[in-house]
């Protein structure tokens, strides 16, 4: 149920109709079963798997809150989170630990060969944060099993983020709010960006860009680039497309949920991207690993270290293929080399646009690896420009005239791309003049995709 289909919008409405009539004691059941209904449309047999996660951290939880010590609450916090990712390890590692053993770096090489169950990284990540929150007192242990299972399965977060703190969810469903009309322009403002960007931006780009990664030797450099430019729009067109939906949906209903991007393109070193590309899981990589890690305490060698780690299974966290480990380590290098060059020469500045440049491109040929099916088809991408043949100018920009404007339009609007900016629009500007903007979007929207769709990139994570 994509957040973008037809599909989406009827079950939206039922959901909000049934959320706001029906007694507030018993929205947190709706909440519950709308989330049920929402995760199983994709995969009926799939849907104990949240279930399960859920009280594998209850249970966990509680049994570590009994412990009769500090060490032997931290025995079992460690027992709890291992437990919450060996399915995690079974359904998404299994194949590439296999192929590991067994010397293949084929990816279509399979021994369990199973579907990997929706958002079960998310759900993980969401849940990891709960228990070990709880073991920090940073929250209490959740006694109540209805409350922590909507916390899970509260639809709008629950497939690919923003990955929630307990504290940041589990009290605005203590206090479910009805119906409030100061919240509705805002809320379809946001869910309205959030469409164009994935159906007017991210959609058609895919389709242009998608036949080069399948044989970019057969296509020439001009070709190639086009091709990792388009990705970089891509994936931040569809996945923080998919995060103002969600976060617009989210409103409607009276809950906020966390911005997720901050303008990343517009960053000037890769530290600073880390600070506006998927905030929730840089803080999460930064709380829950990083920092247990050792962080900055333990002198610099030591940092350096818990950098390259962190990002590397960062990397590894988004695909079970080596491809992935290349990217989280290239961005692991390029945040550790920014810390490195603030201790040799501090105050060092490049100008500002010089430091946006070679930010944009340093993660543009990063996102090659992420997006190519294997190590090989990411090395023939970056050739390209050196060993393939140019062609016609003309005849590319005639051909790839929708995307390559897409590009244009995403370059003089993105500055402004803020989601405290659309909410601020939506509130003060005249109702005459945002009503018809809103039908606008989805009009625009509506045309371009002829009704249809793609899935969304994190959900594959």
């Amino acid at each position: 149920m994509l957040f973008s289909s037809p599909i989406y919008f009827g079950f939206f409405a039922i959901y909000l109709l049934v959320h706001f009539l029906v007694p507030r004691r018993f929205r947190l059941l709706v909440v519950i079963a709308g989330g049920t209904i929402f995760y199983g449309y994709w995969e009926p047999l799939y849907t104990w798997v949240p279930y399960a996660l859920m009280l594998m951290a209850y249970g966990g939880a509680l049994w570590m809150d009994r412990a009769a010590n500090e060490a032997g609450r931290r025995r079992r916090m460690i027992a709890a989170v291992a437990a919450l990712l060996l399915p995690l390890l079974f359904f998404k590692y299994t194949d590439f630990l296999y192929r590991l053993a067994i010397g293949e770096s084929d990816p279509s090489v399979k021994v369990l060969n199973l579907p990997l169950p929706l958002g079960i990284s998310f759900v993980t990540f969401t849940l990891i944060a709960y228990v070990v929150d709880a073991f920090a007192r940073r929250f209490r242990v959740e006694e109540r099993m209805q409350m922590l299972a909507a916390y899970v399965i509260f639809f709008p977060h629950l497939i690919a983020g923003p990955i929630l703190r307990p504290h940041e969810l589990i009290p605005q469903l203590e206090r479910l709010r009805g119906f409030a009309r100061r919240r509705v322009l805002p809320a379809l403002a946001l869910f309205s960006v959030g469409l164009v960007k994935k159906l007017v931006f991210a959609d058609p780009i895919s389709q242009a860009i998608s036949p080069i990664y399948v044989d970019p030797s057969a296509h020439g450099a001009l070709e190639n680039l086009f091709a990792m430019y388009g990705f970089s729009l891509q994936i931040y067109c569809d996945f923080s497309g998919y995060t103002d939906m969600a976060i617009g949906s989210a409103l409607l209903l009276g809950v906020h949920l966390p911005s997720n991007f901050s303008r990343p393109y517009l960053a000037r070193s890769i530290i600073a991207f880390w600070h506006r590309w998927h905030i929730t899981l840089s803080h999460w990589l930064r709380d829950y690993l990083y920092i247990p890690l050792g962080g900055n305490r333990h002198g610099f060698p030591r940092q350096i270290g818990a950098i390259l780690v962190t990002m590397v299974l960062g990397g590894l966290w988004h695909g079970a293929n080596w491809t992935f480990v290349v990217w989280g380590a290239l961005h692991g290098m390029g945040v550790a080399a920014g810390h490195a060059i603030r201790r040799a020469v501090p105050g060092f500045r490049l100008p500002g646009w010089l430091a946006l440049f070679l930010t944009f491109h340093f993660v543009t040929l990063a996102w090659v690896f992420f997006r190519s099916p294997d190590f090989a088809t990411a090395i023939q991408m970056l050739r390209a420009p050196f060993v393939q043949g140019w062609g016609d100018a003309g005849a590319f920009a005639a051909t790839q005239a929708y995307p390559l404007l897409l590009f244009a339009i995403f370059a003089a609007l993105c500055r402004y791309d803020d989601n405290r900016l659309v909410k601020a629009a939506a509130r003060r500007l005249p109702k005459p003049v945002v009503w018809p903007a809103i039908a606008a979007l989805w009009m625009l929207a509506i045309t371009v995709s002829t009704g249809s769709s793609a899935a969304f990139i994190y959900f594959e994570f």
